[in-house]
C-alpha cells in the first residue's frame, strides 16, 4: 500500500517555487504517519537513499567519539547516561537535511568497533548500531509554485549494542554507520 498526501492549502508566489507553512507539513506528516500499516513499502531501496548527499552531520556539544581502551576508563556516575558506560559506548549527533521535513534529526554512532570489557577490548564481540524506522517527508517536485513533500521511511540509528562477532568477521571487517 503506497500512501500518497499533497498540500494544497499553501500560499503561491510567482514562478519561484516556495516551501508549504510548517503547519501544513505538521499536519501531513502526522497524517502519513497514522495511515502506515506494517506491510506498507513507501520507498524502494534506490529511494530511500535519495538526498542523503544534503545531509550534513555535526557531533552534539559535549559529545566524544574516542573509544576508550577498557570498560574502567568509562564514567560511571550516577547522572552518566547510558549512551556514556555502555560496554559499546556511542555518541549523538544532530543530521540536517533542508530537502527533508524534519530537517533536522538527531542519531547516534558507535564510539568502537569492538566492545568494551575490563581487561580491555573484545576479540570475540563487536559493537553493532541499532535502528529504528521512522516516516520523514522528503521535498519533491514544484506544483503551482509550492514544492509538494512525499511521505519517505528512514533509518535512524538510535544507540550500539554488543553482539557476538559473526564467523565470517574478523577483528578489522566491521563497517562503520550508515548515515540516514
Amino acid at each position: 500500500m503506497a500512501i500518497r498526501t499533497s498540500l494544497s492549502a499553501c500560499v503561491h508566489s510567482g514562478s519561484r517555487c516556495a516551501l508549504p507553512e510548517t503547519v501544513n507539513l505538521g499536519i501531513q506528516l502526522t497524517s502519513a504517519r497514522n495511515a502506515i500499516s506494517t506491510d506498507a513499502i513507501l520507498l524502494t531501496t534506490r529511494d530511500s537513499h535519495r538526498n542523503n548527499d544534503n545531509n550534513t552531520v555535526t557531533m552534539l556539544e559535549g559529545e566524544s567519539d574516542v573509544c576508550p581502551e577498557r570498560l574502567d576508563e568509562l564514567d560511571n556516575t550516577l547522572h552518566t547516561p547510558v549512551r556514556h558506560r555502555a560496554t559499546c559506548p556511542y555518541y549523538m549527533v544532530s543530521e540536517h537535511n533542508p530537502y527533508r521535513f524534519p530537517s533536522t534529526l538527531t542519531s547516534v554512532r558507535c564510539r568502537c568497533q569492538d566492545c568494551l570489557e575490563a581487561s580491555g577490548r573484545s576479540y570475540d564481540n563487536v559493537c553493532e548500531p541499532v535502528y529504528v524506522t521512522e516516516v520523514v517527508l522528503m521535498r519533491g517536485e514544484c506544483e503551482n509554485g509550492i514544492y509538494k513533500y512525499n511521505p519517505a521511511e528512514v533509518q535512524i540509528q538510535v544507540a550500539c549494542t554488543c553482539a557476538r562477532r559473526r564467523e565470517h568477521e574478523s577483528t578489522h571487517d566491521s563497517v562503520g554507520p550508515v548515515s540516514i
